[in-house]
């Protein structure tokens, strides 16, 4: 793209914004993009190279926005957006957590404008469908991409709600927040030969079948084995790394593994991705995954984070919870992660753009009975999963 000068609000003799679209984006180029992701106070894991190498073991392609002050200049901010051809959709496109530009989603309107506007050329040219998820903060990239043609999106490719612990808080006042029944198995779960290890590429295998055994119970679709060894090798290293991007615990029941829970770290931020937890009724009546999660907590508030995050809660859920509803309303899944005590955190509204007026009426008619449904679900799991199953 060529270089823009002249936004609206944008100081004329300002250094002329360089919008580089590519596929792939050199050395220096990445490691700019990687900084300006890690210092950016919501930045994600996903909007990493080493998640964008993760998703091309299952089919995806990625693509960079790049914007910088003028040609070879300051990096001011982009998105990596993850592309893959889907059957009877086509090629299908979606950004999570993103843009992001430097200081903040919405320090710079004129780069927030020429990334929008980029996103939006993309949606009409190469993709059939683009999903975009702003980071919290981001509602004026939301605004301009709605501006642009967007509408707003029930696609979920990306929780917008989540539950978060201040990890700046001391530890006693944390646990003060847990439900009355996990204070009390904070002090019970030696005694009850209940222990949280740190987990390393041996407790894949495990992880993976417990996870399975959570999505047949909860009905979401379970990544393959192989998927969690390559997040955790790619972005976690050695066990504890300091600087790695992902971390696994292990829960044991008398030194057998029965709850396992891997965790990204970005950000200042570790969240939750990916749990399992075996059903057997010894571990339930033990408590074992939320010793995996208050073991986390501890973990990251020692290596001096900021934030926990339960990675997504319903939206049902926050709704209730935003309305002042106990945390005891909820249930399931999300009744278990509102015992920790976070507080709602919630990222800009998602948008898409499905320009071919045809695929568009099909979309909106599909989500009106039941088969359609399904087959979106189908085409979502295989985003999430890679399995076009």
């Amino acid at each position: 793209m060529s270089p823009i000068s002249a936004l609206p609000g944008r100081p004329a003799e300002a250094a002329p914004l360089t919008v580089t679209v590519t596929d792939q984006p050199s050395p220096a180029a990445l490691a700019q993009w990687r900084q300006l992701v890690a210092t950016s106070p919501e930045g994600d894991v996903a909007q990493l190279p080493e998640w964008a190498g993760l998703r091309a073991t299952v089919g995806f392609q990625v693509r960079y926005l790049l914007v910088h002050a003028g040609p070879g200049g300051e990096l001011l901010g982009g998105a990596q957006i993850l592309e893959r051809p889907l059957p009877l959709l086509g090629r299908v496109g979606y950004l999570p957590y993103g843009p992001l530009v430097a200081a903040g989603p919405d320090a710079d309107p004129a780069v927030s404008a020429a990334l929008c506007a980029a996103l939006t050329e993309l949606g009409h040219t190469r993709l059939r469908m683009l999903f975009v998820q702003p980071p919290p903060g981001g509602e004026a990239i939301s605004r301009e991409l709605l501006h642009r043609g967007f509408r707003d999106s029930e696609a979920n490719i990306a929780p917008r709600q989540t539950l978060r612990l201040d990890l700046s808080n001391e530890l006693s006042a944390l646990r003060g927040g847990l439900s009355k029944r996990l204070r009390t198995w904070t002090n019970r779960w030696e005694s009850r030969g209940v222990t949280v290890r740190l987990g390393t590429q041996s407790d894949v295998p495990v992880l993976a079948e417990l996870v399975a055994r959570s999505g047949e119970h909860q009905g979401f679709a379970a990544v393959s084995a192989d998927y969690l060894s390559t997040l955790l090798r790619d972005l976690g290293g050695e066990p504890g790394r300091e600087d790695g991007h992902a971390v696994l615990f292990v829960g044991e029941l008398a030194g057998r593994p029965v709850a396992a829970a891997l965790f990204t770290r970005c950000a200042g931020t570790l969240k939750l991705r990916f749990a399992g937890m075996d059903r057997d009724e010894a571990a339930s009546r033990s408590n074992v995954p939320a010793a995996v999660q208050w073991h986390a907590i501890e973990w990251a508030r020692r290596a001096g984070l900021r934030w926990f995050d339960f990675g997504g809660i319903s939206a049902e859920a926050a709704a209730a919870l935003a309305r002042g509803e106990s945390r005891d309303s909820v249930r399931g899944v999300d009744r278990f992660k509102a015992s920790f005590g976070g507080q709602l955190h919630r990222a800009a509204p998602p948008v898409e753009l499905i320009s071919n007026p045809v695929l568009r009426a099909g979309y909106d008619v599909s989500r009106r009975w039941a088969l359609g449904r399904r087959l979106i679900e189908l085409a979502k799991a295989a985003l999430r999963t890679g399995r076009l199953r």
